[in-house]
């Protein structure tokens, strides 16, 4: 069985040094299906406009977010 995938949107801050930076948060997880496509779940009151990203979960350890390639 195929591992799940995580479903993150970025968001753009400010750091204490006035740095712009980008955090990643994870919303939602992807399930892939047997259509080649994902089912994606999302927790209840969750609004998301713009975009999101879809990528297979690593360990934690490993995991310094997406990049923006």
């Amino acid at each position: 069985m195929t591992k799940p995938h995580n479903i993150l949107v970025a968001r753009e801050y400010t750091d204490g040094n006035g740095e712009v930076k980008t955090e990643w948060l994870r919303v939602g997880v992807a399930f892939p299906n047997k259509k080649d496509g994902f089912n994606c779940e999302l927790p209840a009151g969750i609004g998301l406009t713009g975009k999101f990203v879809i990528l297979p979960r690593i360990d934690r350890a490993e995991d310094d977010g997406p990049t923006d390639e």
